[in-house]
């Protein structure tokens, strides 16, 4: 149980990741603290050709995601480092649930995510890892995936 915890916050970090750069397929090397590091670099970067236009695409589709989960609670300035400290706490997943029966099912049921939760963390960082969950849920119903994707 420990583990979906950590899948939680790695997942929210990848989505958010690959809402932002639609067009990387692996993001090693990039975190959600870094994203206006990586648009600068890229901008600079002769050989990813980036133009002024998509540099702005990329700063702008930044900006309105970290403004839809501001609304739940994000702070961009303390949610990143806290989602890579749960990752380093519980790890992830080792193996890849099979997602197209009954546990699939229970990966994508918002209640027992927040079970989970509710028993596995310790009261003083509940508060922040229910609000990873509900980030990861919105972008989840906004993107019409699971919550989980691998």
């Amino acid at each position: 149980m420990e583990r979906i915890v950590g899948e939680i916050a790695f997942q929210l970090d990848r989505r958010i990741l690959s809402t932002i750069f639609p067009d990387r397929v692996r993001l090693y090397g990039f975190n959600v603290s870094d994203i206006p590091e990586k648009i600068q670099q890229r901008g600079s970067d002769t050989q990813s050709g980036l133009t002024e236009e998509q540099r702005t695409s990329l700063t702008e589709r930044h900006q309105r995601i970290m403004d839809r989960l501001h609304s739940l609670g994000y702070d961009p300035n303390v949610h990143p480092r806290f989602t890579e400290n749960i990752v380093n706490t519980y790890g992830i997943l080792r193996v890849r649930p099979d997602t197209t029966g009954a546990e699939g099912d229970v990966y994508n049921d918002i209640n027992f995510m927040r079970n989970v939760v509710e028993n596995v963390v310790p009261a003083d960082q509940q508060a922040d890892c229910m609000l990873l969950l509900n980030c990861l849920h919105l972008l989840s119903q906004e993107d019409g995936k699971p919550l989980f994707i691998w």
